[in-house]
């Protein structure tokens, strides 16, 4: 996680200059996974978001980096490198929405397309996408919507709710809660517990269990992050 840390430090003088440049973000977190069948993992995953707006419309580019550092099964798994790429539109100050394409080492030629909405009202902030690979060969289709809700200047109360669909290889379900606390204007330390369900097709009962997260996020200047979208596929 450091490197991707330094990596963004390093590149950011060249994006912050960039022309109609609205801010980047650096998101560092750690996730256990449980479930009840005896197994677990642990794994790290870090995102830098850039975003440039050009009157009411813009640009996001989001790289995501993770890795299972650990797991009770003793599997070697490779490393995650995903892309996503957003085009932006702002109705009003209030509604930013969103048509993103995003892809991945791991699904060689399958692309994932969605559509999105950010509502930013005060301490309210609501986030949702969805999406789907347009692939009848390796379907796969995404719906979430995460939340929070700032009391104070420092706290705020978080919550979401991730579902993955897989056609006949099952779903993935995550309802979550979660809190964050800001030690500057840039930087946040958050912390969330789920509770997932995790099934595999073919008719076999899904696993439940919890997902934990703990994170730092860095926000890099420009003054516009908080209307960035925070698509992490690794969630």
């Amino acid at each position: 996680m450091s490197r991707l840390l330094t990596a963004a430090l390093a590149l950011f003088p060249a994006i912050a200059s960039a022309q109609g440049y609205e801010g980047a973000v650096v998101d560092l977190q750690y996730q256990s996974y449980e479930d009840n069948s005896g197994y677990d993992y642990d794994s790290i995953e870090g995102t830098l978001d850039a975003s440039w707006r050009f009157g009411g419309f813009g640009v996001q580019a989001g790289l995501a980096l993770g890795k299972v550092i650990n797991n009770s099964a003793d599997i070697d798994f490779s490393q995650y490198n995903g892309l996503a790429v957003h085009l932006t539109t702002d109705v009003g100050d209030a509604l930013r929405l969103g048509a993103m394409v995003a892809a991945d080492n791991n699904s060689d030629g399958i692309y994932l397309y969605a559509a999105e909405a950010l509502y930013l009202n005060g301490p309210l902030k609501v986030e949702g996408r969805i999406g789907d690979s347009l692939d009848n060969d390796n379907p796969y289709a995404l719906a979430e919507l995460q939340g929070s809700y700032g009391l104070g200047s420092a706290f705020s109360l978080k919550a979401g709710v991730h579902y993955s669909d897989y056609g006949d290889d099952g779903y993935y379900r995550v309802f979550s809660l979660g809190a964050g606390y800001k030690l500057s204007p840039g930087t946040e330390v958050y912390a969330g517990i789920g509770r997932h369900a995790n099934d595999f097709g073919a008719g076999s009962p899904a696993l439940n269990g919890s997902l934990v997260n703990l994170g730092v996020r860095f926000d890099l200047g420009g003054g516009g992050s908080d209307k960035m979208f925070t698509y992490q596929p690794l969630n």
